[in-house]
């Protein structure tokens, strides 16, 4: 049974959330502020998804999320009353996979925690074969990049990007290819998310000595080298 852990600093949202995911059937867990949440995380790693609020004093979700993202890559559904596109941006810059606007519907948090939980490979039993690329190694299981000693840990978007790169190294792949292919039909942001994720995902792939992999083919989209 999935175990999602919930960050607000809002006892009443806290327990609102509650109600939808018991009732739903998942198991859950609460932290009242990022530095319990990221107490929880180094001890246990049983949480499937969290549901991080963006507001928080001490440490609002985004600072929360870039924290996360240093030791895990569990998936991150951002609950925010910011509906600005480049807010947006910005969460997923830092991590977040997804995104809750408050006020939200109950059928709609529901949907985005199964579309996160279906797409991590990281969250299903079985194993999966890693996959060779140019000397990289990519290995779906923990979402990890290695090429000649060194690795890196990518959020599950990052990796679905390159994944998909890997395969088909020679198509070029438009933004809303991406997102459609990583995201889903009912991403309702902007395409300058895929942007924002090549950015992450560069840079990530620069640590480890992959710099220029990645290729922005001009009105068209992005290939591997």
């Amino acid at each position: 049974m999935h175990t999602i852990l919930i960050v607000d600093d809002e006892e009443p949202m806290r327990e609102l959330l509650k109600v939808h995911l018991l009732g739903a059937g998942y198991q859950v867990d609460e932290a009242k502020d990022g530095m319990e949440a990221l107490d929880k995380l180094k001890k246990s790693s049983n949480y499937s998804a969290l549901i991080v609020d963006w507001m928080m004093p001490f440490m609002d979700g985004i600072e929360l999320t870039r924290r996360i993202r240093e030791i895990s890559s569990v998936p991150i559904l951002m609950l925010t009353a910011r509906s600005e596109t480049s807010d947006k941006v910005k969460g997923f810059s830092y991590g977040a996979d997804d995104y809750v606007t408050k006020p939200f519907e109950s059928a709609e948090l529901l949907a985005r925690i199964q579309a996160l939980l279906r797409r991590s490979p990281t969250l299903n039993q079985e194993s999966y074969d890693v996959l060779l690329y140019n000397g990289m190694t990519l290995n779906p299981n923990d979402r990890t990049v290695s090429l000649q000693g060194s690795s890196v840990v990518l959020t599950q978007h990052e990796f679905e990007i390159l994944w998909n790169m890997a395969k088909h190294p020679k198509q070029i792949f438009s933004r809303s290819h991406l997102i459609e292919l990583i995201w889903g039909e009912d991403f309702q942001g902007d395409e300058r998310t895929v942007d924002s994720h090549i950015r992450n995902l560069r840079g990530k792939l620069k640590s480890i000595g992959a710099s220029d992999f990645i290729k922005t083919v001009w009105g068209a989209g992005y290939k591997l080298q």
